[in-house]
């Protein structure tokens, strides 16, 4: 499948913004099952799309032709979600079914549809993302000038290490990941912004509310909640390792369990009980088929099919 990125990638005088991606296959569930990628982390990403990605090219059709690894993290987060959701479409198809619990009421709202082939994209030009002006803040208490950048893969692991290993830190640390310079110097931004008056870090931070730092694809959905009637609005999580699942794009599913498939029985036991993966290893595959059939049973009984 080719595929057009929001933002791309700047070399030079190239902008690599089309990609040659594959279909996901058996290699690729073992990335998804692997609790020491996916458990609080997003280690699963980088593989697949290192995998996934067959070309990396400009709309004329010349070739990157550095490391593909450091591409992906050259990339910007729009561009990683987009590819994840073509990845998903060119393995499964365009339809996805997922769950929405209504910010109004609380009621969890199920087998709700979205197609992913109509997501809207928005676009980012070479000239956009090349403006520094446009990503320029001047702070109104220390008069330093600020420039700050879209997230990259790095950044969203990195964000991942501080909110668990520098809790203390966490606010300013996740601002300085935005920023690219302060005063013209990218060494020791973290340092800097800590040592900003708070006054400066709001600007920032309500500057950048403002800000068009890169093109998007837009996973957010409008829903009609089916019991209160109100409208909210849920984001598909496409970092999540069960958005690769197949039964997503499927309403009614059925789940065929063997001792070695524990990802049905992560998504399964994550999706009716909540339950985490390490509870679910700790069953043996006996034990767990008992209790699906009789949740099935439980529900059949329910639904008066019993």
């Amino acid at each position: 499948m080719k595929v057009t990125l929001p933002n791309g990638l700047l070399d030079g005088q190239d902008h690599f913004n089309v990609v040659i991606i594959d279909e996901l296959r058996g290699k690729q569930q073992n990335y998804l099952a692997d609790r020491t990628l996916i458990e609080n982390n997003i280690g699963h990403v980088p593989k697949i799309l290192d995998d996934m990605i067959l070309s990396l090219e400009t709309k004329e059709g010349v070739q990157w032709q550095g490391n593909k690894k450091e591409a992906v993290y050259k990339l910007p987060a729009s561009d990683i979600e987009s590819l994840l959701v073509k990845i998903r479409e060119n393995t499964f198809g365009p339809r996805y079914y997922f769950d929405a619990v209504c910010s109004h009421c609380g009621e969890t709202n199920k087998g709700l549809r979205v197609d992913l082939d109509k997501l809207k994209v928005e676009k980012f030009t070479v000239k956009k993302m090349t403006d520094v002006a446009k990503r320029t803040i001047k702070l109104p208490k220390s008069g330093k000038t600020v420039v700050v950048k879209p997230m990259f893969m790095q950044d969203m692991f990195d964000s991942l290490k501080i909110a668990k290993d520098h809790q203390d830190e966490l606010m300013t640390n996740i601002v300085a990941l935005s920023v690219q310079s302060v005063d013209g110097v990218t060494e020791g931004v973290q340092d800097v912004v800590k040592a900003l008056p708070l006054m400066d870090i709001y600007h920032i931070e309500e500057s950048m509310e403002k800000m068009k730092l890169e093109g998007h694809i837009d996973t957010d959905v409008q829903i009609e909640c089916s019991h209160c009637k109100k409208e909210f609005e849920s984001s598909l999580n496409v970092y999540a390792p069960d958005f690769f699942l197949p039964y997503q794009g499927i309403q009614e599913y059925e789940y065929v369990s063997h001792e070695d498939d524990l990802l049905g029985d992560y998504a399964f036991f994550g999706q009716v009980w909540r339950w985490p993966p390490e509870s679910i290893n700790e069953m043996k595959w006996s034990y767990r088929k008992k209790l699906k059939q009789a949740y099935r049973d439980h529900v059949a009984t329910k639904d008066g099919k019993k």
